[in-house]
């Protein structure tokens, strides 16, 4: 699966009613609303705590599968960016000469 970084602002708060009480409960939840996983222990802040950034797993959408929301995702967390990173084991597979 493709993993997704969501940069967002902690002042206008993520949509989830766990926010800011529970954070890591409310990414679980914004991330199943929107068919990703929210990778456990990813949430860092910013020095401040008015930034924070999270990584979730999203998926590939094939022609039976729901795939990821992503846009709405960022929509959800207030999102100033929302970046989506190659996997390092398809990248591996890819380029197995690389010098990156």
């Amino acid at each position: 699966m493709p993993r997704g970084k969501v940069k967002f602002s902690t002042t206008n708060s993520p949509n989830d009613p766990n926010w800011p009480r529970h954070p890591e409960q409310a990414m679980r939840n914004i991330a199943e609303k929107n068919n990703a996983v929210y990778i456990e222990g990813s949430l860092v802040f910013a020095t401040g705590g008015k930034h924070a950034e999270a990584l979730f797993e999203t998926v590939e959408p094939d022609e039976d599968s729901n795939a990821t929301r992503l846009h709405r995702l960022g929509v959800d967390l207030d999102a100033e960016t929302v970046s989506l990173l190659i996997d390092p084991t398809l990248w591996a597979e890819l380029y197995p000469q690389s010098e990156y």
